[in-house]
């Protein structure tokens, strides 16, 4: 066979390649190897805990593979595991590795068991959280590994001061790195929620999405959404529950802060019986008719069928929108904005209980709104009074007029 150039070429980019690979194989193998030798030995000694595991081998395609990895609670696990994992598998990135970097692509867990503990206010894994580098960029930027994730886990946490033990059941994690320069996140986690509170067992099924950017402050913004379906506590029934926002510019002067924040709540159900809210919405509706003349629905179960409202901060304008409430004795409707620059506001309110309606509004300056339509004067100062009350305790969080209440 006659050798040109072109089986010259080829052959030098084979060479290379085969080079370069033996190369990124055997710097693969050192860190794994490395790796194992530090669960064998080191980290034991650095984290004050015992650290087991069935079996660690080393394959080309996943890395480090460790079979029924173990953390012991302080000192040893005659105090019980704080940490086990069925399988963990550790990626070193092979890019890093050909410029002896060490970082690394994806840490996955499966069927691990965290269990935590609380007492006196001090959590048993503070000492784990002492031994993380010290740094001036924050622990979200040298973060180095891509991918974290873990299926079907189990955490749990018991708090001695509060007297509560939450569980997270079949849970699912993901927590992602986008950027080797940056702190860019994004994390998704869900399962099944679990915990007991005054002897009634609490239970939802929740999930989280959520995209964090990080510099070297901090966190800068934030976007995600919020959901429990199926939410249940005692006889009380929730069918489903969704939060989203969007915060940016976190850190900036509260001028420049952006905002966004909506809710949505669907079939609550609440029997009469199952608590004493009942009789304080009872109450409180006898002391609206009462005012109106006329007389208050009577309630046995609380229905509510929908819930949605919307927050928002935008340029010193605080605003609460599109506040619907339909429930088995009353519909609501309201907003709320104020124009902090201007120290101006604008309220809008549309009730029925029953038989008994109003609806009114009111715009104008803060100190001094003017009301529509005309009521009588004691409804006329009960709403004044109300509204006042309500703006001054927004502004104590969000002080958009520059005046600290």
């Amino acid at each position: 066979m006659k050798i040109t150039r072109v089986h010259i070429i080829l052959a030098s980019m084979l060479l290379v390649l085969a080079s370069g690979g033996a190369v990124a194989y055997f710097k693969y193998k050192k860190i794994s190897n490395y790796l194992v030798e530090q669960l064998s030995g080191q980290a034991a000694k650095k984290l004050g805990r015992q650290i087991k595991f069935k079996k660690a081998s080393f394959s080309p395609l996943e890395g480090v593979v460790i079979e029924e990895a173990c953390v012991s609670r302080v000192p040893d696990f005659s105090k019980g595991s704080f940490f086990c994992a069925a399988r963990t598998v550790i990626r070193p990135k092979f890019s890093a590795l050909m410029r002896n970097q060490v970082y690394f692509s994806k840490v996955a867990f499966e069927r691990p068991v965290i269990k935590v503990r609380e007492k006196g206010g001090v959590w048993d894994f503070a000492d784990l959280l002492a031994l993380l580098p010290e740094t001036d960029k924050g622990v979200y930027l040298t973060w180095n590994t891509s991918e974290l994730t873990m299926k079907d886990a189990l955490f749990e946490a018991d708090m001695e001061t509060s007297g509560l033990s939450v569980a997270l059941e079949n849970a699912e994690l993901s927590l992602e790195h986008f950027s080797s320069y940056g702190g860019n996140y994004g994390l998704s986690f869900g399962g099944l929620v679990k915990t007991a509170v005054k002897g009634k067992l609490l239970s939802s099924q929740v999930r989280v999405e959520t995209d964090a950017n990080f510099d070297y402050a901090g966190l800068s913004s934030l976007k995600g959404s919020f959901t429990a379906a199926d939410t249940t506590y005692g006889a009380m029934t929730l069918q489903s529950l969704k939060a989203d926002c969007s915060l940016f510019n976190l850190r900036k002067p509260l001028a420049e802060k952006n905002y966004s924040v909506s809710l949505t709540a669907e079939n609550l159900l609440i029997p009469g019986q199952e608590t004493s809210i009942k009789d304080n919405v009872s109450k409180a509706l006898s002391l609206f008719s009462s005012a109106m003349g006329k007389p208050a629905p009577k309630i046995e179960d609380i229905e509510m069928p929908s819930l949605k409202a919307e927050f928002r901060l935008d340029d010193s304008v605080l605003a609460f929108k599109n506040l619907a409430l339909r429930t088995n004795f009353l519909e609501l409707d309201a907003g709320l904005s104020i124009n902090g620059p201007e120290k101006t506001a604008d309220a809008g309110l549309d009730l029925a209980i029953g038989s008994n309606k109003i609806k009114m509004s009111a715009s104008g300056p803060m100190s001094e709104p003017q009301l529509k339509p005309v009521l009588s004067d004691t409804l006329s100062r009960k709403f004044k009074e109300s509204l006042a009350d309500i703006e001054k305790s927004l502004l104590k969080t969000f002080p958009v007029t520059g005046e600290v209440n």
